[in-house]
């Protein structure tokens, strides 16, 4: 007697997967979509929040920004893809040195800027915030919001006990033009980043 076939399971959503933990790709609701079209018009200022918000609270809401943060923003796609860490930036939240000022239109999460806390390797008595990565939707781009939300974010660090924030800006986006940005905010630059992506491994 024949096996009756089988049905052919449907192809699985696209993952990131750590070892310990799997952060699925969510997608936004519709309507959700439907609300940041609307605002796509640089006429349009919807209201925007901020605020300190735990990593494993907004976890699931970050790899669709993610995406679209590299997509815009990082060099060498071809060769360096995309693949965050989950199992790291869980360790160093639950160690207490990642913080997470987010940015929100109505509830929607439409960026971020990514904080770790603590004493520096050079610099073992004096606590630094090292911005790891900041991000805003295009859409929300504009106007004195981001200054607002730089401000919060260094009276936040400065709660916390650090003595300095340290930030790297993009110098190929916008030829560099967001460091005009903390520039205005009182930040110096301090050093040059250099890389080369290692073609021969």
């Amino acid at each position: 007697m024949m096996k009756p076939l089988e049905k052919t399971p449907p192809p699985p959503q696209k993952l990131w997967v750590r070892e310990k933990h799997r952060i699925e790709l969510v997608r936004p609701e519709p309507a959700v979509d439907r609300l940041l079209e609307s605002r796509r018009s640089p006429a349009i200022r919807p209201d925007l929040s901020h605020s300190l918000e735990p990593f494993a609270k907004i976890v699931r809401e970050l790899p669709s920004l993610f995406e679209r943060h590299w997509q815009e923003l990082a060099l060498n796609k071809d060769t360096i893809p995309l693949e965050p860490n989950w199992d790291r930036y869980f360790e160093l939240a639950a160690t207490g040195a990642l913080h997470v000022m987010t940015a929100r239109s109505d509830g929607v999460l439409v960026g971020y800027i990514f904080n770790i806390v603590g004493p520096h390797l050079h610099y073992r008595s004096t606590p630094h915030a090292q911005i790891e990565m900041f991000w805003l939707d295009p859409a929300y781009r504009g106007g004195t919001f981001a200054l607002r939300w730089l401000k919060a974010n260094e009276a936040e660090m400065k709660k916390l006990g650090a003595k300095r924030i340290i930030v790297a800006v993009k110098n190929h986006y916008l030829a560099g033009r967001v460091g005009n940005i903390f520039r205005r905010l009182g930040y110096l630059p301090i050093e040059t980043v250099y890389s080369k992506v290692n073609l021969w491994a």
